[in-house]
């Protein structure tokens, strides 16, 4: 069965916040047991480079700690800058239905 805990943020992820959304997302890979960490960027507007960089910081923690971090939801302007940065190589960045495909995996391993 896949077990996966999934963080929401919201809004725009810029100089003025990175730091907090750093600090939210690597305290919800502490907390949490499950080895693939997900987060819902349905909610987010705008990544800029601080961004980039906590969502590469809270990647190689999860990794440290032997976890998955997943991003779904992006949307296509944020995938963009994920693409021209080619973090999108590097962090998972899944289909906007991966919510259902989750719980597909599940009742199959069910």
């Amino acid at each position: 069965m896949n077990n996966q805990q999934i963080c929401t943020p919201q809004g725009i992820i810029d100089h003025n916040n990175e730091s907090q959304f750093q600090e939210q997302l690597l305290r919800f890979i502490d907390n949490t047991k499950e080895k693939d960490v997900v987060v819902d960027f349905k909610g987010v507007e705008f990544v800029d480079s601080s961004g980039l960089i906590a969502l590469v910081r809270v990647y190689q923690e999860a990794k440290k700690q032997e976890k998955n971090l997943y991003l779904f939801n992006v949307s296509p302007s944020v995938k963009m800058i994920f693409e021209i940065s080619r973090l999108d190589k590097v962090i998972g960045i899944r289909d906007k239905d991966y919510r259902q495909q989750l719980r597909s995996e599940d009742s199959i391993a069910a």
